[in-house]
């Protein structure tokens, strides 16, 4: 019951952000850059997230022999998109990374729509490249992770959830990254699941990990892969 109510008010939280960053874009928008905009035509956030889960494959193939996955999806403001996904099988423990060999994904989208003038995420996936890794972890790391990522649960939602609760009775602003970069999480045990879209610092920022503690226990387990082995 209280894992539920945490879960629900992190998302509601994390709604309210994502809601004040596209208010905070819209407003600040000139004459000038409405006129670039509709001159250069944007791909749509759909489109985009289709596209990536076509290239980062998210589903279980055999759900019936899954312990527990973890998919994180790193999605930076001006460098190519990743995923790892953490699986723990009743047999293996399985850990991959995906990257774009084609550099920034999202960029590469509003291209192909503005030479093309079409918006379809199976034709544009299939011009994109991406390198598929798999990665040998020990089972006593990913017990880590997976102990690391409840504790920065438990740790992160309260914040979040005052700040939302903060919001609603004030209508007051929010400090945001003008070059962040968005953080999507997926959990999955069984038949409980979970989904986060945050957004946070930008990757690979010199000057932190990221202010929620989620994303800082994303971008430690992308370090942790990222090592030579």
């Amino acid at each position: 019951m209280s894992l539920r109510l945490i879960i629900n008010g992190t998302l509601r939280a994390l709604f309210i952000v994502v809601l004040q960053v596209a208010s905070v874009c819209a407003q600040s928008g000139s004459a000038a850059q409405e006129r670039i905009i509709q001159s250069h035509p944007v791909i749509s956030p759909e489109t985009y997230n289709r596209v990536l889960d076509i290239l980062f494959p998210r589903e279980d193939p055999d759900p019936s022999k899954t312990v527990f996955v973890f998919v994180l999806r790193f999605k930076p403001h001006s460098q190519p998109e990743s995923q790892i996904v953490i699986r723990r099988g009743t047999d293996k423990v399985e850990v991959v990374e995906y990257t774009s060999l084609d550099g920034d994904i999202y960029v590469r989208l509003n291209e192909s729509l503005e030479r093309t003038g079409r918006e379809d995420a199976v034709e544009m996936a299939k011009a994109i490249r991406i390198k598929r890794r798999e990665i040998s972890v020990p089972y006593p790391q990913i017990k880590q992770w997976y102990t690391a990522f409840f504790d920065s649960l438990a740790s992160g939602t309260k914040p979040l959830r005052e700040k939302g609760e903060e919001f609603d009775k004030t209508g007051g602003s929010e400090t945001i990254f003008l070059h962040g970069g968005f953080y999507d999480l997926w959990y999955r045990q069984r038949l409980n699941q979970m989904s986060f879209s945050l957004y946070d610092v930008d990757v690979d920022d010199p000057r932190s990990s990221g202010e929620l503690k989620l994303v800082q226990w994303m971008n430690a387990v992308r370090r942790d892969v990222a090592k030579p082995k």
